[in-house]
C-alpha cells in the first residue's frame, strides 16, 4: 500500500498518510497490532463518539491516532495525538512500513484503483 510521508520544518519524519479506499479501521488495527512497540490498540465503533479519529493506539508509550483530517478526507493520517510532545528520536519507519508491506485483497485492490481513477496501477502487473 502506497504511504504519504509527512516531515516538521526540521526534516523529522513526523507523520504519514494512507489512501482510505483501500483500509477499513477495523484492517489498521490489525496491521498497527502486529508492529513491535504497539500497545492498546482502540478500534472505533461505527457512531462512536469521534467522527474523526477512527484508530487510538500507544507507539513506544506515545499517544497515536489514526484520523481522517475534516471528516471528510480521501486518507487516513496516522501520527502522534499531539504532535507538539512527539520526541525527535521516535522513529515511525516501523509504522509506516507495515502499511507498505501490507497488500490488499484483489477486489479491494481493483475495487479501490476503480475509485481513484488509478489506472496505471490497475493495469500493471
Amino acid at each position: 500500500m502506497r504511504t504519504y510521508e509527512l516531515h516538521r520544518d526540521d526534516g523529522y519524519f513526523l507523520a504519514f498518510e494512507i489512501e482510505n479506499v483501500y483500509v477499513r479501521p477495523k484492517k489498521i488495527g490489525e496491521i498497527l497490532s502486529a508492529v513491535d512497540g504497539v500497545t492498546d490498540v482502540k478500534v472505533r465503533r461505527p457512531l462512536g463518539a469521534s467522527r474523526d479519529v477512527h484508530v487510538a493506539f500507544k507507539y513506544l508509550d506515545i499517544d497515536y491516532i489514526v484520523w481522517e483530517p475534516f471528516g471528510d478526507n480521501s486518507r487516513y493520517r496516522v501520527g502522534p495525538e499531539q504532535a507538539k510532545e512527539q520526541p525527535s528520536d521516535i522513529d515511525i519507519a516501523p509504522l509506516a512500513n507495515a502499511f507498505r508491506d501490507y497488500e490488499q485483497p484483489f477486489l479491494v485492490k481493483v475495487f479501490g484503483d476503480l475509485i481513484t481513477l488509478n489506472f496505471k496501477s490497475l493495469f500493471s502487473t
